[in-house]
């Protein structure tokens, strides 16, 4: 396992002692817990994107060469 060294302000790390003494836990694992559960809100609103954009993707398949935006602009 890799150690890491990391900077924290001392009102952020004050918090997370308190949070990691109420929880009988370590400085670590209280860290550790907190960038998995980041790291997994971060994949599951990127997967909600993917989901919401895949429709407008198939628009664009469908409508690319169709028309020549120019012409519109002119017209």
């Amino acid at each position: 396992m890799a150690k890491v060294m990391i900077s924290i302000p001392d009102d952020v790390l004050k918090k997370m002692d308190r949070a990691a003494k109420s929880q009988c836990r370590s400085r670590t694992d209280v860290i550790r817990d907190a960038l998995r559960a980041q790291m997994g809100k971060t994949q599951k609103v990127t997967s909600k994107w993917k989901t919401a954009l895949a429709p407008l993707g198939k628009l664009e398949q469908h409508w690319v060469g169709q028309w020549d935006s120019t012409d519109i602009i002119r017209y």
